[in-house]
């Protein structure tokens, strides 16, 4: 996917998005930390696995990230579809995940599982109400 300067850098400067699943038509958000992965147009989340995002994702893979900046005046929110990882997937990503966030109690433990989202559409605003969509 060609994803644009401004784009990446806004992925690669934050740490926080938040996360929209849906199961059985009731939808659900979360605030998580997140790593992008600029190479592979894919972000890396990191949750408990008896958490209902976690389940939501198992059950439907079609799911929306929303990632702002107040200062610098832009959100992003990027859908496509996201699947679990088995214990043995979950290295290499994890190792990322921590070198971004730091953050172990979210990330590290037998009970955390990854979440790998993989960017399809992205849809830029500004604080100017400008929005362009992107496949």
């Amino acid at each position: 996917m060609n994803i644009s300067k401004e784009v990446k850098d806004l992925l690669m400067n934050q740490r926080l998005c938040m996360m929209a699943t849906c199961l059985a038509e009731e939808p659900y958000l979360s605030l998580m930390n997140f790593t992008y992965l600029e190479n592979e147009s894919k972000v890396i989340l990191s949750t408990r696995k008896n958490s209902k995002k976690y389940f939501n994702v198992q059950n439907n893979k079609n799911v929306s990230l929303l990632v702002f900046s107040e200062s610098e005046g832009i959100s992003v929110t990027l859908l496509g579809t996201a699947s679990t990882l088995l214990a043995h997937e979950e290295d290499v990503y994890k190792a990322q995940h921590m070198k971004k966030n730091n953050m172990p109690q979210f990330i590290l433990g037998d009970d955390i599982g990854l979440i790998i989202f993989e960017i399809e559409r992205i849809v830029v605003s500004n604080y100017l109400d400008q929005v362009v969509y992107t496949d």
